[in-house]
């Protein structure tokens, strides 16, 4: 009988678990129209490296803001993966649909393709309030890699109202992503 309770009890305990995080979020690109009239091959390689960005939102979970020093941990509202490589996904399908002439890959991809060039991003703060502002605050930079020089690079201060809900949130913060694409996109389309 013994036996049996603890296996009843070690299967709930197991489901308890399982149910835990539920709902999961993704970021979306922008279908945007191309910024340039270019039917040119793709010769150009831009390579786009791992974002960098603070430990608070390097955690599986959703995180908003109570305060300016306060952040809220949602632990049943989790990323669908990386937000990192979710981010890097966005700007590399937003950037080539912006600038089709250019080939954008995302950091690391196999060998022996060389980028010539590639973009930088430190991300300082991307949450917001529930029901308020949302932010993205960094900064990027593009790298000839072959000359070891930066050809451009500019801080990240972003800022749009978002919904009452985290899935308004979420859609604010993709158009964000949006919004730093098409910056991206300006000053790489005048430079390589």
């Amino acid at each position: 009988m013994k036996k049996q309770l603890f296996i009843l009890l070690a299967t709930l305990g197991i489901f308890a678990g399982c149910s835990s995080k539920s709902n999961f979020y993704q970021l979306q690109p922008n279908s945007g129209e191309s910024i340039e009239n270019s039917t040119r091959s793709r010769h150009t390689v831009v390579g786009i490296a791992a974002v960098e960005m603070p430990d608070y939102l390097t955690k599986s979970e959703l995180v908003t803001r109570m305060s300016a020093g306060r952040l809220k941990v949602h632990n049943e509202e989790v990323w669908a993966g990386s937000l990192a490589k979710n981010i890097q996904s966005v700007l590399q399908q937003n950037l080539s649909n912006l600038l089709p002439s250019k080939t954008f890959l995302t950091y690391p991809w196999e060998e022996p393709i060389d980028d010539k060039y590639r973009i930088y991003i430190t991300i300082d703060r991307f949450d917001g309030y529930e029901g308020g502002n949302v932010a993205l605050k960094g900064r990027w930079s593009l790298v000839n890699k072959e000359e070891n020089s930066i050809v451009y690079g500019e801080s990240i201060n972003y800022n749009a109202q978002g919904g009452a809900t985290l899935d308004a949130l979420i859609h604010t913060q993709s158009r964000l992503l949006d919004k730093l694409s098409r910056r991206i996109a300006q000053k790489i389309r005048g430079r390589i």
